[in-house]
């Protein structure tokens, strides 16, 4: 429900921001809005996302129905790992979709509303995605074994560092949590755990989701021999950059990247939207979600759809 509503609101969202002409440096309304900075900026990070997260979700769906019953403790975890952050997702990426359509967002008809409902109810569907995160960390820490990591090199840009990252910094919060856990003792163990490390074990759980949707997207491209190679490569790229640029303060203040690396993170950014837009119409159609299905006015013929006074009713369009 949750990456189904996600793609069918950045439908809506990327193909009316390809056809809504502003003005542009010639001074005319010529200029799609998808060409522009902020919009790439925008919903290009949430389109990478998307398919990130599609690859996780089956991953976890084949271990759930393949799954040994050895490891039903590890499976257990992941599916209340990917649940959290696929609703969360859907959440962000609705609003963000909503305002970047400006005045268009905002009548029902054009189905933003419908998707944050669907966001609301999945956040807390089979169990309050906090309290699921804390049952993934409770489950990890029994399990844990440290990621392999290098120390990152002088540019931390390229998918590999960026993957190393994330790597370390689920190392770094599961051994910090581990270690205040120990020296809290069974008698302090419930004051830590509820009333003292709640970020830390927030952190740490959506950390592990983040390494295994991107380890497993690196392992899908690894695989790929065709023509999508180069796309899904860009796509887990942004995927893997947007996630490190948005947790910059926890590298810089646990001094894992230099201040100078983080510019780099952002500049290659900036870079991988600009790539990803130039794509952006074709990969919202392998969503191959239908007109008829999609409904919504600025995702079609918003302009025709507007074209008489329809009192924002979808009879005849």
């Amino acid at each position: 429900m949750s990456l189904g509503g996600a793609k069918a609101a950045l439908s809506v969202a990327v193909k009316y921001s390809a056809t809504r002409l502003t003005v542009g440096s010639t001074g005319k309304s010529d200029t799609p809005i998808l060409s522009y900075q902020l919009q790439q900026h925008a919903l290009m990070p949430l389109l990478a996302r998307t398919f990130a997260l599609n690859v996780g979700l089956d991953k976890v769906k084949r271990e759930w129905a393949e799954q040994d019953p050895a490891k039903h403790q590890e499976v257990v975890a992941m599916v209340c790992a990917l649940k959290p952050i696929c609703s969360w997702h859907l959440e962000n990426l609705v609003s963000v979709c909503r305002e970047r359509c400006g005045g268009q967002g905002y009548l029902s008809c054009n189905r933003f509303g419908t998707f944050i409902g669907l966001a609301h109810a999945a956040m807390t569907a089979e169990g309050d995605n906090s309290v699921l995160i804390q049952k993934v960390t409770k489950e990890r820490l029994a399990l844990f074994k440290p990621q392999e990591t290098f120390t990152p090199g002088e540019d931390v840009t390229s998918t590999g560092e960026l993957l190393n990252l994330i790597k370390t910094r689920e190392n770094m919060l599961f051994t910090t949590l581990g270690g205040k856990l120990a020296a809290a003792g069974k008698d302090g163990l419930y004051q830590t755990w509820m009333m003292e490390e709640n970020e830390n074990i927030q952190n740490a759980g959506k950390t592990f989701g983040e390494r295994l949707i991107a380890d497993e997207f690196q392992r899908i491209i690894r695989e790929t021999e065709d023509d999508t190679k180069d796309v899904l490569t860009n796509l887990l790229h942004l995927h893997l950059v947007s996630y490190v640029k948005d947790n910059a303060a926890w590298y810089l203040i646990n001094s894992v990247i230099t201040p100078e690396q983080a510019t780099q993170i952002t500049a290659t950014f900036d870079h991988l939207c600009r790539v990803i837009g130039a794509d952006a119409l074709p990969l919202i159609d392998s969503f191959k979600i239908s007109d008829e299905m999609l409904s919504a006015p600025i995702g079609r013929d918003w302009v025709g759809f507007n074209d008489g006074d329809n009192k924002g009713e979808l009879d005849g369009f």
